[in-house]
Formats: C-alpha cells, sequence, structure tokens
C-alpha cells in the first residue's frame, strides 16, 4: 500500500511537471525539435504550438496572440510554421523536402513538401493559402482578405506561384491550366503549368 501510495505521489508530480512545462511564460509560444519527440506549447495568450519530429529534420513552430501553428517532419524534412492574430499555419515536410507556413489576422496557411521540394504559403486577413511540392519543384501561394491561393507542384524542376486578394482565387499547378477568379479582388498564377490573371 506505501508503495502504491509513493508511486501515486511520482505520477502527480510528473504530470505536474508536464503541464506546467506546457505553458509558456510571456505572450506567446515556441516548439522546436530536431529529434524523435514532440514539443507542444501553450502561449499565456492563448496561442498554441507543435513540433513534431522523427529525428531527422527539424520543426519549427511559433505563435502569438491566438494564432496555432503546428510542424511535422520525417526522413530529413524540414519545416517551419509562424501564426499570429488568430491565425493558423501547418507546415509538413518528408523525404528532404522544406516547408514554410505564415498566418495571421485569422489567415490560414497549409504547406507540404515532399522528395526534396520546396513549399511556402503565406495567409493574412481571413485569406486561405495551400501549397505543395512533391517533387523537386517549388510551390509558393499568397492570400490576403478573405482570398484563396493555391500551389502545387509534382514534376521536377516545375514553379507554381499563386497570389489572391480581396476575395479572389488562384489556382495552379505545373501540369495543368491554371485558374484566376479575381471577384472584388485580384487573382494571378505565374506557373509551368501556364499563366493567368
Amino acid at each position: 500500500m506505501e508503495r502504491r501510495v509513493a508511486m501515486m505521489g511520482v505520477v502527480t508530480v510528473v504530470v505536474l511537471l508536464f503541464a506546467s512545462a506546457r505553458v509558456q511564460a510571456g505572450a506567446g509560444a515556441v516548439c522546436k525539435t530536431t529529434s524523435a519527440v514532440v514539443d507542444m506549447h501553450v502561449g499565456a495568450d492563448g496561442s498554441d504550438c507543435l513540433a513534431s519530429s522523427d529525428g531527422t529534420g527539424s520543426a519549427k513552430a511559433s505563435a502569438k496572440t491566438g494564432g496555432s501553428a503546428e510542424t511535422f517532419v520525417t526522413t530529413g524534412g524540414k519545416s517551419n510554421a509562424v501564426a499570429t492574430g488568430n491565425g493558423s499555419a501547418e507546415a509538413e515536410s518528408e523525404s528532404g523536402g522544406k516547408s514554410t507556413a505564415h498566418a495571421t489576422t485569422s489567415g490560414s496557411a497549409f504547406v507540404d513538401a515532399d522528395n526534396g521540394g520546396a513549399a511556402t504559403a503565406t495567409a493574412t486577413g481571413s485569406g486561405s493559402a495551400e501549397a505543395t511540392a512533391f517533387g523537386k519543384c517549388v510551390a509558393t501561394s499568397k492570400a490576403s482578405s478573405s482570398a484563396t491561393a493555391d500551389a502545387d507542384c509534382t514534376t521536377s524542376g516545375g514553379f507554381v506561384h499563386s497570389t489572391a486578394t480581396n476575395g479572389g482565387t488562384a489556382i495552379g499547378t505545373d501540369t495543368a491550366t491554371p485558374t484566376c477568379s479575381p471577384g472584388g479582388g485580384t487573382a494571378k498564377v505565374r506557373s509551368s503549368g501556364g499563366n493567368c490573371g
């Protein structure tokens, strides 16, 4: 019985230490790892971050003022996610891919890079930006003021750069004709698959 009570005390201390480590002092939350661990933190301002790696690459995530940032890395990838102002940013990378996601003022940014690809997404003002690079290619997307921008590449040497503002929609790939719907804003795609806007 005494042993059980002692073990319960140890478990309680460990749980309390873990919980206190998750809540960071100051304005925001910063997570980073290069080892096979998951680093999670919650900021005093309501922001949160998560950085996960299998130990073969670097994962970094930071959030402020209610933002949420997450990064996931496997097989030699490198990811960075930054979120502020209630924005949501997620960056994933595998097999030597490099991904960067930035989101602010309720924007949403998602990126995924694989097999040596590079992907970057930036979202502001409730915009939605997504970029994927599955191969040795480059994809970037920028969306602001409730706009949507998607950029996806798969072919070696391919590229896609999509930009949209003020409710516009820009969707591009490196293998097909892009789509630009400016609406009341702007939409532009420049890619090895074609241009619009």
